[in-house]
């Protein structure tokens, strides 16, 4: 499945696909962009298959839901609703283009990176473990970019150690994105990235 987000201010591809063998992704992926702002979740269900899946979904509808509020009001609106289901690994971005800034939280081992034209990276780091509707600690960082900053998401299911050097390569996000395919074909895990740029 491949989705796009574009305006003036954001380009940005997302795409998914199962386990192989799986009728079910357990990986679960929310983008909406306005004129003030994008936002963004991807969701890892512990496992795979359709419990793996109906937890990512939930967050999913979660943040779909409240996606106008902060990304510290909605990290804890998505654990409270994985009460009595599996657990998930989530992050969240939340660009403001007015201010040139971006929200971002992360509880597990999803993958992120954006990179600057002027050569800085920006790449915070997770809360270890994951979302189970336990209570929990979040780190929200907000932090600015440059236009053309271009970032990469993704999950566990993309095996890529080059992540740093392909955000801030002169490729288009198309060009990245091809690239990334070429790693999906050995589908041992779910698989979803996003890769965007924001001018």
């Amino acid at each position: 499945m491949l989705e796009n987000g574009i305006n003036q201010h954001i380009q940005a591809i997302a795409y998914q696909i199962p386990k192989e063998g799986n009728e079910f992704n357990g990986d679960s992926i929310y983008m909406k962009v306005t004129e003030d702002y994008f936002i963004c979740a991807v969701a890892d269900g512990l496992g795979s298959g359709e419990h793996a899946f109906h937890s990512s979904d939930a967050v999913r509808k979660e943040v779909e839901k409240n996606h106008d509020k902060e990304v510290e009001v909605l990290i804890e609106y998505c654990n409270q609703v994985l009460k009595d289901k599996r657990g998930v690994t989530l992050s969240i971005l939340k660009a403001h283009f007015l201010q040139k800034t971006f929200t971002y939280s992360s509880v597990g081992n999803i993958q992120f990176v954006l990179s600057c034209p002027s050569g800085k990276f920006i790449y915070p780091l997770p809360i270890l473990g994951y979302l189970s509707g336990r209570p929990q600690k979040y780190r929200c960082e907000t932090y600015s970019y440059e236009k053309g900053s271009k970032f990469i998401i993704h999950t566990d299911g993309l095996s890529i150690t080059d992540l740093k050097s392909l955000a801030s390569s002169s490729s288009s996000i198309e060009e990245i994105s091809n690239y990334l395919d070429n790693h999906v074909k050995t589908r041992k895990d779910d698989l979803t990235y996003i890769v965007g740029q924001l001018f």
